[in-house]
């Protein structure tokens, strides 16, 4: 609580500023007259004398209040940064000094000036904001604009009754009318949002802060800064739809991983039974009858077996991929070095027939799905063990770096062939599921390895791409993260 400043009612009644300082020059009681300077009730007391002056006359009116012989003229800022010329008056009581801050008397030319410095620096500042700056009278009639407001001229506003409203949709009005009711009957200032209608009908938004305009009065209006947020409000309205749809778009996905789930199952019982039955049944006719049939009927059954067979593998290979889309992965520490081995085990066959090899380098140990990284390797060397050049055995040359430090380093690897490459134009193609760059006379195979290899890839968090070879054939490059995620176990 304050103590009593001298002067009693004289201190507050005064219509100039004064304030009450103590030994150390601070501030202990200001009157309500500083109101006309723009400071709120309070807002002095505990600050020192010095934030009202200059910098360079602090130290002098220090040294004056020691010895206030006669009154002395100091400039004095108001709280919207403006200096003010007053002349001083103190009164030492006790340890507590009294100092009455009377306006300086101008002539007319001193004014004239200060009015056009201060019309200048008002100008100077409204006309760099971004903001608007509107003002207005106590009855809601606009005195000044910082710029023209879109689709209405200023003319329909400045000096109108009633136009600080006009703007505004109508629906907002009556919220803005409570407010600026409140601001001119307490002086508190405000922050919210509002829409504004123009003539063409369309709607902006904004947000905005409404205050008081003080002077020793009162509360003589209002002053209005708003931003125009429209592009913001439409960006948040776009971003939400675009967050919807994805959200429909997952809810989509995962009935469709649901769905191709179902289908697994199907293809992996009710599709394979009668295949199974086919392929029976046409072993039994090739044993039991092929002796007595003619050439024609034993070519039937020998189609009728490929054919069973090109579609066991077709349905293995989707069920592979399917399996690859619906099962989440397990991540356990994978050496590289040991999968390989393992795959070129299982692929001896196949290389000692072609006579051909594979050349493993250094492999580097990673964290990922064993399963998975295994058929990736598989389906790579079967492909280029199938697709070598007639003249030259098959030659598969795997290496391996490491790029990078901690959760974000990564495996580089690249599986090279001797074989008859693959043409520019079709080497983003080749990795769609049934996608086949030759018949199937001369190569056999569904169209799905290489799909089910970059789907490996990217469930790894990583990629795959192919490139020609330095002397011939191809060289397929990927980039695994060392550190994978675990995927959870997708319905």
């Amino acid at each position: 609580m304050q103590d009593a400043p001298p002067g009693g009612s004289f201190f507050e009644l005064s219509p100039s500023p004064c304030l009450v300082l103590d030994a150390e020059a601070t501030i202990v009681a200001a009157n309500q007259a500083w109101q006309r300077l723009g400071y709120s009730d309070g807002e002095l007391v505990g600050k020192p004398l010095s934030k009202l002056l200059r910098p360079s006359e602090g130290p002098v009116v220090g040294a004056w209040l020691a010895e206030p012989v006669t009154p002395r003229h100091a400039e004095l800022r108001a709280a919207g940064g403006t200096w003010i010329t007053h002349e001083l008056r103190a009164t030492p009581d006790g340890e507590r000094v009294a100092l009455l801050a009377e306006p300086a008397r101008l002539d007319e030319d001193a004014q004239r000036e200060r009015a056009e410095r201060a019309t200048a620096n008002w100008q100077a500042l409204s006309t760099c904001l971004t903001d608007f700056v509107v003002t207005a009278d106590r009855d809601g009639a606009v005195q000044t604009l910082n710029r023209d407001p879109p689709g209405i001229p200023p003319d329909a506003l400045i000096g109108r009754p009633d136009s600080f409203f006009t703007p505004i949709a109508p629906k907002d009005r009556p919220a803005l009318r409570e407010r600026f009711a409140r601001v001119v009957r307490s002086g508190e200032s405000f922050t919210y949002e509002t829409r504004v209608e123009y003539p063409d009908g369309s709607i902006g938004t904004f947000q905005s802060r409404l205050g008081p305009i003080r002077a020793a009065s009162g509360v003589t209006g209002v002053v209005l800064v708003t931003r125009d947020i429209t592009a913001q409000r439409q960006a948040e309205a776009a971003r939400n739809a675009a967050e919807a749809s994805l959200r429909e778009y997952m809810t989509q996905l995962e009935r469709s991983n649901g769905e191709l789930e179902r289908f697994a199952s199907v293809a992996s019982h009710d599709l394979q039974e009668p295949l199974r039955k086919i392929q029976a049944f046409s072993d039994r006719l090739d044993r039991k009858f092929t002796g007595s049939l003619p050439q024609t009927g034993r070519d039937y059954i020998a189609r009728m077996q490929d054919a069973a067979r090109r579609m066991q593998n077709l349905i293995n290979d989707l069920l592979m991929f399917s399996r690859l889309s619906t099962k989440g992965q397990t991540v356990v520490e994978v050496d590289l070095a040991r999968t390989l081995r393992t795959v070129v085990s299982d692929l001896e066959v196949r290389v000692e027939e072609s006579e051909g090899r594979v050349e493993l380098g250094e492999l580097p140990v990673i964290y990922g799905d064993p399963m998975r990284m295994r058929q990736l390797f598989q389906n790579l060397i079967a492909n280029a063990i199938k697709f070598r050049r007639p003249e030259a055995p098959p030659v598969v040359k795997i290496r391996a770096r490491l790029e990078g430090e901690g959760e974000q380093q990564l495996a580089l690897i690249e599986v090279e062939d001797n074989g008859i490459g693959i043409e520019p134009r079709f080497r983003e193609r080749i990795f769609g599921i049934f996608e086949r760059l030759h018949g199937r006379g001369k190569y056999a195979g569904t169209g799905i390895g290489l799909a089910i290899c970059r789907k490996i890839c990217e469930q790894h968090g990583g990629s795959i791409e192919v490139d020609a070879a330095p002397a011939h054939g191809t060289v397929f490059r990927i980039q695994i993260p060392v550190h994978a995620r675990e995927e959870k176990e997708k319905a």
